[in-house]
Parts: C-alpha cells; sequence; structure tokens
C-alpha cells in the first residue's frame, strides 16, 4: 500500500492525537502521540517532527518516554508553550492500577526545542478536583495577560463530560479555577483534548467527546465538536453557545490548534479510537490530517480551510473542464486535489475503484449525506446544509485519504479511504448557470 506523502505519519508503529503544536524560533513543531514498536497504543510517549513551511517533515527523536514513576504506563496528550525562550510541555501521565488508573499533569522543559527534560516537581497537578473521576487528562496551555491558563477534560462522577481549568504564574505551581464549560450527560461521558484558542474577537472551545448516544442524535460514540463564545477573565467565565460538530467524516479526532501569528491552524488524529487502519499489514498505523486554517464566519460557525501552503504542491493539471449535469473521469490513484467552483444546487459525487463504489457526497437543499463503503458494509454520515448554493467543493486525496471542504470550509468530510487501482470520479449536478469549473491536480512534494 502506497504511503500518504503529504500528510504526517509515523516512521513505524502507531500513530494518535496531535500533541504540542507550536511555533518556536521559526520552526513548526508537531509532537503526537507514537508507539513505534506496537501497532496499538501499548507503550505511548511523544513522536515529534518539525517543518520550516508545514509541508515538509523532519523526524526527531522522541521528546517524551513512559520513564517516570508518574507516567510509566503512558506519557498521554498535552500542549506547549513558550517562556523566556523555552519550549514547555504540559501533558498527562498515566498509571494503571489494580483498581483502575492515575492521570496526573506533568511538565517537562527544552531549551533548543528537540531536548527534553522533565520537572523534578512533577506532577504539577496530582489530583483532579472534587467531583472529577480520574478521567483527567490531555491539558491545553495558554498564556493571557501574564497569566497561564489550562484547560483539562474531566469526567463528572454522575459520567457528565466536562472540562475544568487552572491557573499559573510559573508553569510549576498551578491553581484550580473551576468549571470551563460541561454538559448534563447528551454530549458524552467524558471531554477529551480540550483546546482554548482565540480567533479576532471569538473564543472557541473545542472538545473530543466519548461515550456519545445515538438516542442523542450522535452517529457514532467518538466525535469532535466546538462552542464559541467569550472568556471574562476577570470572573472566570467562559459564556458559550452551544455546541457543534466540527468535521462530519468518520475518521476525525482529538484536534489540537497551534498558533501561527494571527493564523491559528489545525491538526487532527485522522482516525477514532476504533479505526481499523488497513496500512497495519505495513508496520504503521493512522497519521494527522492536513493543517487547515481556522476562522469564524459571520453566524459564529467555525471554518476549516486548507492552508494556502498546499497550493505549493499542484505539479500537474490532471483534468480541466466546464462540468454539465454529468461529468465522469478516470484517474490513477495519487496525491491529488479535485476543486469544483460555480453555482450548484444539488450535486453527487461519487468514487469507485476497479472493484465497486468506494463513497457517494450528495449535497442537497437541506442536508450533505456521505455513504462510505467500510469495514463492516455501507455506513453514512450526515450534516445540515444551510446555504442556498454550492460555490466550491475542495477535495484533496493522498493513497488512502479523502478530505472534503465545501462553501472554504463550513462543511468538512474526512475519512480513510482504500481503493484498488484507479479512480473512477462521477458529477451529477445540477447547476445555477453555466460558469462552473473543474479541475484536479496532481500533487507532490
Amino acid at each position: 500500500m502506497n504511503k500518504p506523502i503529504y500528510h504526517i505519519t509515523p516512521e513505524k508503529g502507531w500513530m494518535n492525537d496531535p500533541n504540542g503544536l507550536v511555533e518556536y524560533n521559526g520552526v513548526y513543531h508537531v509532537f503526537y502521540q507514537a508507539d513505534p514498536e506496537h501497532l496499538i497504543n501499548e507503550n505511548i510517549g511523544w513522536g515529534h517532527k518539525i517543518s520550516s513551511d508545514l509541508l515538509h517533515w523532519e523526524e526527531c527523536q522522541p521528546a517524551l518516554l513512559p520513564d517516570q514513576s508518574y507516567d510509566r504506563d503512558g506519557c498521554f496528550t498535552g500542549s506547549a508553550v513558550i517562556k523566556d525562550d523555552k519550549m514547555y510541555l504540559l501533558y498527562t501521565g498515566h498509571v494503571n492500577q489494580e483498581s483502575g488508573y492515575i492521570e496526573t499533569q506533568n511538565l517537562a522543559v527544552s531549551k533548543d526545542g528537540i531536548h527534553f527534560e522533565k520537572y523534578d516537581g512533577n506532577p504539577v497537578i496530582k489530583n483532579p478536583p472534587a467531583d472529577t473521576t480520574m478521567r483527567f487528562r490531555d491539558p491545553k496551555i495558554w498564556e493571557k495577560n501574564g497569566n497561564y491558563y489550562a484547560v483539562i477534560g474531566g469526567e463528572t462522577e454522575d459520567k457528565c463530560g466536562k472540562v475544568v481549568y487552572y491557573r499559573s504564574r510559573d508553569l510549576q505551581e498551578y491553581t484550580y479555577c473551576g468549571v470551563f464549560a460541561d454538559s448534563d450527560g447528551s454530549i458524552g461521558n467524558m471531554w477529551e483534548c480540550p483546546n482554548f484558542v482565540q480567533i479576532g474577537n471569538t473564543d472557541v472551545l473545542i472538545i473530543s467527546p466519548k461515550g456519545l448516544e445515538k438516542e442523542n442524535g450522535f452517529s457514532a460514540s467518538f466525535e469532535s465538536g466546538y462552542m464559541t463564545g467569550k472568556m471574562n477573565y476577570e470572573e472566570g467565565m467562559f459564556s458559550h453557545a452551544s455546541y457543534k460538530k466540527l468535521d462530519h467524516g468518520f475518521d476525525f479526532y482529538a484536534p489540537q490548534v497551534m498558533e501561527c501569528g494571527d493564523r491559528k491552524i489545525l491538526f487532527a488524529w485522522f482516525a477514532i479510537p476504533d479505526s481499523p487502519g488497513k496500512e497495519m499489514e505495513d508496520g504503521w498505523r493512522h497519521l494527522l490530517t492536513i493543517p487547515r486554517e481556522l476562522k469564524v464566519a459571520s453566524d459564529n460557525s467555525l471554518l476549516m480551510t486548507p492552508i494556502e501552503e498546499l497550493k505549493k504542491l499542484r505539479t500537474k493539471v490532471l483534468e480541466k473542464t466546464v462540468p454539465g449535469a454529468s461529468w465522469n473521469c478516470n484517474i490513477e490513484n495519487q496525491p491529488l486535489e479535485l476543486l469544483l467552483t460555480g453555482r450548484y444546487e444539488e450535486l453527487c459525487f461519487e468514487i469507485a475503484d476497479k472493484n465497486e463504489s468506494l463513497l457517494e457526497l450528495t449535497l442537497k437543499k437541506d442536508n450533505i449525506v456521505l455513504k462510505q463503503k467500510r469495514e463492516d458494509g455501507w455506513q453514512i454520515r450526515t450534516c445540515s446544509y444551510y446555504d442556498d448554493i454550492m460555490r466550491k467543493l475542495q477535495i484533496y486525496m493522498d493513497y488512502s485519504t479523502i478530505e472534503v471542504f465545501i462553501n472554504d470550509g463550513r462543511y468538512v468530510f474526512s475519512s480513510r479511504i482504500y481503493p484498488v487501482g484507479s479512480l473512477d470520479f462521477r458529477i451529477n449536478a445540477a447547476a445555477d448557470n453555466e460558469d462552473g469549473s473543474l479541475k484536479i491536480y496532481s500533487l507532490s512534494l
């Protein structure tokens, strides 16, 4: 199986959540949950890759290994912050016990962004707050007005998801500030991987709930979503709107945001905890999504668009046409970008390989439906559609991935796809006019 070329993948072994996304001295750092010796998360530490352009990634030595009493069974997800020209990692240490497990928050520091030393005073946050179980993990830290704040995912004693938060002046001593956001149990029993970011004048909390139930309207047990609002630091209150789903595909979880000046760039784990990963036969499993820039729309919806740098990967135009009511072509499976623009009231996009139909994306007046052939047969994901016209459909494929962006990232679908042989693309569209344009680019590093 061909390995994706413009996605972050492990050299070997297991990969999951992106961690510690940070820009440091002009270099982009992406850490991630890694177990290079296994195809399951058996001995989790932090892998590490760096880049000067967000396209070409260099493998570094592991940043964290589970080698201390407080993290011996895993250096779980966390984040990074720069202070006094040093990089600090705040992460969850996981320790299994006969009665369950213990999760604590710990600190590591680096003077060069490559070599890290764990703080002698770890754990810096030893116990979860009251009414919080030991499911207490994944700190995201940021600086505001000389203070450092950390949100941490948790679960109440009544098994409802929540996010708590802490404040620190020095990254070593932390004061519990209370509940940042919580749920009545209708949005899962545990909120993992909280991220908090300011985009323009809007504050955004991103979470990855687990334990979601179909009776509450969820199609899977795991997903990622967000709440927009405003943080009042003086009163310690995050006022926010209701929860919205972030990505509507089958394989998207645990996103984390990197601060790149005014740009906020998101990576996510291109899987959910029970995703299979057919690449295991080649000695590696899972990868990260392409980097996406976050923006807030006028209605406070969060938009995800492929970063501009990805245009540099275009090497050749494989197809250029003005599509009519129907169009199809056959192209070798390869890294590519499909870009459809115009005015389309309805649209159906299909992909087949040499054996069978694999995927169908249907856009109608009130919803978008993704139908995909999965391990256990055809499955469906849907989202409500509020736009009168589809103006732009942008699709990135990288051998075994597909990422769909509709109307500049207002609707996004990310899924793993494993074609056999060449790709057969078909489009049937109801167009509002005849100014449509379709291009397919081959992509290369």
